[in-house]
């Protein structure tokens, strides 16, 4: 193309359009004849195609891009009008098009652009944010998981805890109660023991009285009385059908008690004491109407006393009569709400 002398028109409106747009800093030259387009932009054709290869198309000075539109608004500014007159003209109209309509559409997509650039930053910030946070949930979970493990195993220590405290608590009730049970026991024992003691105290002297007093004296009278041979006097006062009775009715089956029992229902004490006292003797049974003031008079007068009719427990109110408790130094003893004079001669 240099070496047109003279080209046409058409071919100069082509380079001039491209010395407008690679005016540096957007000063565009004043002459941008044919010659000067030879000498300046064309002046190394190496250089120039390097030029057009790497143009900074996305910078395009304002006022390059305002002058080049003369040149496109140009009629003869035309592909095909150009390619007739120089081919090399016709590379260089499209790219002056080119770039033209690429800075155009890189205008338009510029703010798209850097609005998506924009998005994608803050995108890729809040990925970062994102990644963060679910590393701390991460951690938070994890630690959430280590504690709630913890807990499960606290509370099941707890429960562990609990069922043995229960467990021992019951342990302590029942011995508790195991000892208060034994303590009213010892007591019992104890009144057993010396219930045993006396009894075995009273059997001592009665195998005595009978082995070494009264065989000996029935021996020892003349003319000697006959014995059977280990007689036992038991067998002659009472037999078994009526020792069977007396356990029925709830008679302990050992010998004292027997021994007793059979006393009692052998033995005339109540006759004695009647004939003993005679009509001074206040027989009073208790249950009967008043009963209580007839003590009541015979503690004041002085006089003995029956009570018959004595069942297993007796009234509390006799209580301190029967023990003798007797207040104000012994001149009066209680009888159910009332203090009643005592008489030393009350039997």
């Amino acid at each position: 193309m240099k070496s047109f002398g003279s080209p046409p028109a058409a071919v100069i409106n082509v380079t001039a359009a491209v010395m407008v747009l690679m005016a540096p800093d957007g000063k565009v030259p004043k002459d941008r004849s044919w010659m000067a387009a030879k000498a300046g932009i064309m002046g190394r054709i190496d250089l120039f195609l390097d030029n057009l290869i790497n143009y900074d198309k996305e910078n395009i000075h304002e006022n390059c891009l305002k002058t080049v539109q003369d040149y496109l608004r140009d009629p003869e500014f035309d592909p095909e009008f150009i390619r007739n007159k120089s081919t090399a003209a016709a590379g260089l109209y499209s790219w002056v098009i080119n770039i033209v309509q690429f800075y155009k559409i890189y205008c338009d997509v510029k703010p798209k652009r850097d609005a998506l650039d924009a998005a994608n930053e803050e995108l890729r910030q809040a990925t970062e944010k994102l990644e963060t946070i679910q590393k701390k949930i991460k951690d938070l979970e994890e630690k959430l998981k280590k504690l709630t493990d913890e807990f499960e195993i606290a509370t099941m220590e707890k429960q562990k805890c609990q069922d043995e405290a229960e467990l021992t608590y019951k342990t302590i009730e029942l011995a508790n109660r195991l000892v208060g049970g034994l303590a009213s026991e010892n007591v019992r024992w104890a009144q057993q023991v010396n219930c045993l003691k006396n009894k075995l105290s009273l059997y001592r002297y009665r195998s005595e009285l009978l082995d070494q007093h009264w065989i000996p004296f029935l021996k020892s009278v003349n003319p000697s009385i006959p014995i059977t041979p280990d007689l036992d006097p038991l067998d002659m006062l009472v037999d078994n059908a009526v020792v069977a009775t007396w356990n029925n009715e709830g008679l302990p089956s050992d010998r004292m008690s027997i021994e007793n029992a059979t006393i009692l229902a052998n033995a005339e004490r109540l006759k004695w004491i009647k004939t003993r006292y005679g009509i001074d003797l206040k027989v009073i049974r208790l249950g009967q109407k008043g009963y209580l003031d007839h003590i009541e008079r015979a503690i004041t007068a002085g006089d003995t006393v029956l009570l018959e009719n004595i069942e297993e427990s007796v009234d509390p109110v006799l209580d301190p009569l029967l023990g003798r408790r007797t207040i104000k130094k012994g001149r009066a003893i209680r009888l159910g709400d009332k203090e009643v004079e005592y008489s030393p001669d009350f039997d």
